[in-house]
């Protein structure tokens, strides 16, 4: 038997484990993940033989949210709140960074407008 078996979900194209591995993996009980369920901070999807199952991201949120439960003494609804901004804070960064390259690219644009009229300026004054 393989330490961690997977399996293939039929409604998403990334690997699922069974609720038991996830457990394992993200170190918290099958409990605990029915209670993420409830509260919407993961989801499981019906894999092909017919058991719960959870993508790889969604392991890697439950070891947050157990960090934040029990490391930081958090209870779920504070988790999900946290985890909220977090992805509000990326998206926020994400804006920041397009809105700076859009900035970046005008500058550009204008510095070569400028140094095109600084060219024409000189061929005029050249040509007086």
């Amino acid at each position: 038997m393989k330490k961690y078996p997977l399996a293939v979900c039929g409604d998403h194209p990334e690997i699922h484990f069974e609720v038991r591995t996830a457990a394992r993996l993200a170190r918290v009980s099958e409990t605990f993940i029915l209670q993420c369920e409830r509260e919407e901070l993961v989801a499981s999807r019906t894999m092909l033989h017919g058991q719960k199952g959870l993508c790889a991201a969604d392991v890697r949120k439950l070891k947050l949210v157990r960090h934040l439960h029990e490391d930081m003494g958090l209870d779920l609804e504070a988790v999900d709140l946290v985890l909220r901004y977090r992805n509000r804070i990326r998206a926020l960064e994400s804006h920041l960074a397009d809105a700076e390259q859009q900035w970046r690219r005008k500058v550009q644009k204008h510095r070569a407008e400028i140094r095109t009229l600084q060219q024409r300026l000189a061929q005029l004054s050249e040509s007086s």
